[in-house]
């Protein structure tokens, strides 16, 4: 064996008393195994996803082949798609149970393992030429370009080949295999890959899938010497060298804009670099390549968790540990063994600093120390391909040890809120115009700036509503966020300022119930709505988060609508906050102000008007804020224009921003 362990590797597990509990129970889990019959689906299976109950996110449970229920809701499931996609559930355990029994077999050397194996891929070999190419859609055939022949998708064909490649990689040397029976299981392992090869222009080269088909040409390469499949998983056409150059962003991270993308898709570079080790090839000097595991740490929170933009889930650092065990030891940077978990001396994590990420496109900001770290995110950049959100200048926000302004990621690509909440621009922490999602857009960065007292960042785009330009401006501090989001259009539209804060709302008495706010475009699914009767200036709302709060101020409200009430979360019984602003007209200027104190000590808050020239210019232009506290007053001014100037405000003179602290 070569690929998942060589000899040496067994050997020294076997001497090692830590690893005898390990090397037990894969023998316990193959023993399990070997004792059933086998039983191979000779039909072909369908996405995994469509075995679960799109009501509950439920996977479903087998009564038998042929019968599946949900076990929320009891609902009984008989048709055709929901047994293919059983049979794909039967396929993904054989491959798993395949790497299992082989393992045994290298631990032990008991041929009852290997025959197991030496079965399976047999029966494989015969059933894998009748298969019908087929893909999730129902299309069948030449017409079935993304689609598989076992399973739907190609990408479920290539992590399939990995395991089988791996599988019998472990019992190539076993007795019980004649020569007839390796070209029998080589030529079916390369069947697989060459079939993928064949169809890969239709994926596009740069995505996720394209990483795993290149880890499937490494390792079947590997495992049945193969060269030619093996430079084509380096050096090919959308290679793995091709794709670190075009898919990887400057900031290291996967273009595709979600963290969840971006480990699955390390997860197959990982196992195409092991694969190619083998035969001595060696990309660890490589920097854009080992930028990959540097990335993610810097889209973090203070708390090691990360904000669930596109198509993510909520998931933290230390989920990744493995994943930095395998680059410090690829790669030799202690630095990496500080993120697998192991301490070593003088080595420290990385010191987390407002950044703008301009290959990824979202400027993250940062203030205070230890205990009162706080970060604020806004999202601008490039939209992320199949699984980008309709979410320009989307922001979260992270404060007192807690995500209070979230994005709801992907929730599960079973259910219908996916497509009908998910990739809905309302479900973000952004602006919806005339209560219609977003273009597909990429936005640009007008300012950075980090000081002692602040950080801050102006970003713009104008094509994710066509006629109508929004910018939003951050200003981050170690006790407020100020957030003015500006709209600019010819033409009067209705125009929704939304945020979705984790906590409870301490609504106002002055509310009236109101029966819903749209009926399309994820506004469905915004629900308990209530209207404010009476609007003040400030409008003033705290979220509490157990014993944690923040304090939102909302101004320059005239002409507005606000309305509370709940969206959807991580998950279908998520329940979570909204707090929205409407106007109808050609342009807005919102201005929020996000308090972190437990103890608030914003005393005001006034707008102020800023001039050129002795002209005074239109909000949408230009601002100035000024906000006194207790014992000192903080003045802001901001140049919302994409060419700046010297412009005036109470004595102040600035070009873009200023920041003034009065004690």
């Amino acid at each position: 064996p070569r690929i998942l362990y060589n000899q040496s590797e067994i050997e020294a597990w076997k001497k090692d008393p830590q690893k005898t509990k390990e090397i037990e129970k894969i023998i316990k889990q193959a023993d399990s195994i070997i004792s059933e019959p086998l039983y191979v689906p000779d039909k072909e299976g369908d996405w995994i996803f469509y075995y679960f109950c799109p009501k509950d996110n439920a996977m479903l449970k087998p009564v038998d082949n042929e019968k599946h229920i949900c076990p929320v809701c009891k609902k009984v499931y008989c048709d055709e798609r929901t047994i293919a996609a059983y049979r794909t559930v039967i396929n993904n355990k054989l491959d798993k149970d395949a790497v299992t029994v082989a393992s045994a077999f290298a631990f032990t050397g008991e041929e009852k393992y290997a025959n197991r194996v030496k079965e399976y891929l047999l029966k494989l070999a015969q059933l894998y030429p009748l298969f019908q190419r087929h893909d999730r859609w129902g299309r069948k055939g030449i017409f079935a370009v993304v689609g598989g022949r076992r399973y739907a998708q190609n990408l479920d064909e290539a992590v399939s080949a990995i395991s089988l490649a791996n599988a019998y990689d472990l019992i190539a040397n076993a007795k019980c295999l004649s020569f007839e029976e390796k070209q029998t299981i080589e030529e079916l392992l390369k069947n697989i890959v060459r079939e993928i090869l064949k169809y890969e222009v239709f994926h596009g080269g740069k995505n996720n899938h394209q990483t795993w088909f290149n880890a499937a040409y490494a390792v079947v390469g590997v495992a049945t010497g193969d060269s030619e499949l093996i430079k084509e998983s380096i050096y090919g056409k959308y290679g793995l060298l091709w794709q670190i150059e075009n898919s990887v962003t400057s900031d290291g991270l996967w273009y595709e804009g979600t963290i969840a993308y971006h480990f699955y898709a390390l997860e197959a570079i990982q196992y195409t670099l092991d694969a190619v080790k083998v035969i001595g090839w060696d990309f660890s000097k490589n920097e854009k390549l080992k930028s990959m595991w540097l990335g993610p740490i810097n889209m973090a929170y203070p708390d090691g968790k990360f904000p669930v933009f596109h198509d993510s889930d909520p998931v933290e650092l230390k989920n990744y540990q493995k994943f930095y065990l395998w680059a410090y030891k690829y790669f030799g940077d202690k630095l990496f063994a500080r993120y697998a978990g192991i301490q070593i001396p003088d080595v420290k994590n990385v010191e987390l600093k407002s950044t703008n990420l301009s290959g990824i496109g979202v400027a993250v900001l940062r203030k205070g120390k230890n205990n009162n770290e706080i970060c604020a995110m806004v999202d601008y950049g490039i939209h992320g391909d199949s699984h980008g959100h309709p979410d320009k200048l989307n922001i979260v926000l992270f404060a007192n040890g807690k995500e209070f302004l979230l994005d709801p990621g992907r929730i599960s690509y079973s259910v219908p809120e996916y497509n009908t909440w998910c990739r809905t621009t309302v479900a973000h922490n952004t602006v919806v115009i005339d209560e219609k999602d977003q273009q597909p857009a990429t936005g640009k960065l007008l300012f950075f700036d980090d000081k002692h007292d602040y950080s801050a960042c102006l970003v713009s785009v104008d094509s994710a509503y066509p006629g109508y330009i929004l910018k939003r401006f951050l200003v981050l501090t170690e006790k407020f966020l100020v957030d003015a989001f500006v709209v600019s259009g010819k033409e009067k539209a209705k125009i929704d300022w939304i945020i979705h804060c984790r906590g409870n709302i301490a609504e106002s008495s002055q509310n009236i119930a109101v029966d819903y706010l749209g009926n399309k475009n994820g506004y469905q699914h915004l629900k308990n709505v209530k209207k404010l009767l009476s609007i003040s200036e400030p409008v003033i709302y705290e979220i509490n988060q157990q014993d944690k709060k923040i304090k939102i101020y909302f101004l320059n409200n005239s002409d507005s609508s606000i309305f509370t009430g709940s969206g959807i979360g991580y998950h279908l019984k998520d329940e979570v906050p909204f707090l929205m602003r409407k106007k109808i007209s050609e342009s807005a200027v919102f201005i929020t102000v996000y308090e972190f104190m437990c103890d608030s000590d914003i005393q005001s808050i006034n707008i102020l008007p800023v001039f050129e020239k002795n002209k005074k210019l239109q909000e949408t232009e230009a601002i100035a804020l000024k906000i006194s506290f207790s014992e000192k007053t903080i003045e802001l001014g901001f140049d919302f224009r994409e060419k700046v100037s010297k412009l005036e405000t109470s004595g102040k003179t600035f070009e873009r921003f200023f920041f003034n602290i009065k004690q």
